[in-house]
């Protein structure tokens, strides 16, 4: 009971990454404000790119020097008074030759009626408007990144507001890569086959399920999962090493970044969504995953697949891996191999890993986290890392979803409390785009889980010739018959609740 009160806290109180239609007050009123710009520390970009070609497998990929600092409202940039009556804040930040700039925020709160914009001089483009709509308990806050070195952050509250705006500027992120490739259109992407040249070849459940995410300086790749209640509760499955030390209600999730033809290399960042909390983890590379609770909201529309997985941990028959390697649009590896068990860094004891090697594609930074499919597309793994080079073309090293499963540890270290919370006893479930109605057992539609279940499945059994849809209600277990392991798994429903 604790666990699903502190689930309902998370999802009540999570933050969102919603933005309100309207236009700055200075570009409204025609003001032409001589914005005091604060020059940040020159970032030594050919410095870090060095560091990054020694970076050790098993560690995100970096795109961004992060800038610490402590700018608030009551101690920086400029307040006025406006004309109406209102106030007007601003504060320009230049960190010279950056690509891009990103910011985040703590102590933030937008009282009811005030507006916040970050935008680049010129209004070339402009973020926002923020509202209270983004106020969180939390206190935290983000924005994406502003394409150029400069970027200025203004603020507008009409005379009367209750309340004032408060924020601490805390980090301010240099893109020294160009990551959303503002200014690199025709990069080579040669690493995997572009995700959209294989969508109308069966490949389109894992191309969805897979996204790209951004946690402010570093990105990894991961997948949304499906779980058994199957309401399309957002969890997103990625990799330990890449939430370790971070703050995940900062993160962003890209979900439909893939380029829009086969031989295409750009493409558009699509839709995202944005915060999250960590609800469970591996807490070391045995078998390095990350479950997190996406606090935003999944729309309808950015037609997002909930994949399935298999957490038997039997030797899996591999089709595809969906990945973002090196901040590029959506890849994908194909393989049609059995995957065999192997050790992280050969550190020897149990097989904590897939090892895989690719017939087409391979991974490289950013792609760590992104999902392993069967040949059913169902999860069996999370890319820890392999080989350094380019592409990673040997092999690659996937955590095994099934060691995350039930071994004997606390609930943060299980994914069965959160992906099969009613204790079902389900090991294998496949995917789904939409929510699937209906408790888990309830097969003759009462809502209820009773011997009438029991009696109701004895009857498919014994008489036969189940339709599809009987078959997806009644084989709770996932193995595709319907037997004796299906009615016990009604009795363990029926004895948990």
């Amino acid at each position: 009971m604790l666990r699903i009160i502190g689930l309902l806290i998370l999802t009540q109180f999570g933050i969102a990454q919603q933005v309100q239609q309207g236009s700055p007050y200075s570009r409204l009123q025609g003001l032409d404000y001589n914005y005091h710009i604060i020059d940040l520390p020159t970032v030594d970009a050919e410095a870090l790119l060095a560091e990054d070609s020694n970076r050790a497998t098993g560690t995100p990929y970096r795109y961004g020097f992060k800038h610490y600092v402590d700018f608030s409202t009551e101690d920086s940039g400029v307040w006025e008074e406006t004309e109406d009556g209102g106030l007007f804040w601003q504060i320009s930040v230049k960190s010279e030759n950056a690509y891009a700039l990103s910011f985040e925020y703590d102590n933030f709160f937008i009282p009811e009626g005030g507006e916040l914009y970050v935008l680049s001089p010129g209004y070339e483009m402009i973020q926002g408007a923020y509202t209270s709509v983004n106020n969180s308990n939390t206190g935290r806050f983000a924005t994406p990144h502003l394409k150029g070195d400069t970027a200025i952050i203004e603020y507008y509250q009409p005379a009367g507001t209750d309340g004032i705006l408060s924020l601490v500027i805390t980090e301010i992120i240099h893109d020294y890569r160009d990551i959303m490739r503002f200014n690199d259109e025709d990069q080579e992407r040669n690493c995997g086959e572009n995700a959209v040249c294989y969508e109308d070849e069966g490949y389109q459940e894992p191309i969805d399920a897979g996204a790209w995410l951004d946690m402010g300086g570093f990105i990894c790749s991961g997948a949304m999962v499906n779980n058994v209640r199957q309401d399309l509760s957002p969890y997103f499955l990625t990799a330990w090493h890449c939430v370790d030390g971070d703050y995940p209600p900062t993160f962003r999730f890209y979900f439909n970044y893939e380029t829009t033809s086969c031989s295409g290399s750009w493409a558009s960042n699509g839709s995202y969504a944005y915060s999250s909390d960590l609800v469970a983890d591996s807490d070391g590379m045995d078998s390095d995953w990350a479950l997190l609770l996406i606090d935003d909201d999944i729309e309808e529309s950015w037609e997002v697949f909930y994949a399935g997985w298999d957490a038997t941990g039997d030797y899996p028959m591999i089709s595809c891996n969906v990945h973002h390697p090196g901040g590029d649009p959506k890849k994908i590896n194909l393989d049609d191999d059995m995957a065999y068990g192997d050790y992280w860094n050969n550190t020897g004891g149990a097989t904590t890993h897939w090892k895989v090697n690719w017939d087409e594609g391979g991974t490289e930074g950013g792609s760590s986290g992104s999902a392993l499919f069967d040949d059913q597309f169902r999860i069996v793994g999370q890319l820890s890392g392999g080989p350094a080079g380019a592409c990673g073309t040997t092999y690659a090293l996937y955590g095994k979803f099934s060691r995350g499963w039930d071994w004997d540890m606390p609930s943060n270290r299980r994914m069965i409390d959160w992906l099969d919370p009613d204790y079902t006893g389900t090991l294998v479930i496949d995917g789904t785009y939409v929510e699937v109605t209906g408790m888990p057992g309830d097969l003759n539609s009462d809502d209820l889980v009773n011997i009438l279940d029991i009696i109701a499945l004895a009857n498919l059994i014994f008489e036969g010739n189940p339709t599809a849809e009987d078959m997806a209600a009644a084989d709770l277990n996932g193995d595709g018959i319907l037997n004796i392991l299906d009615i016990i798994a009604i009795v363990n429903i029926i004895l948990d609740n």
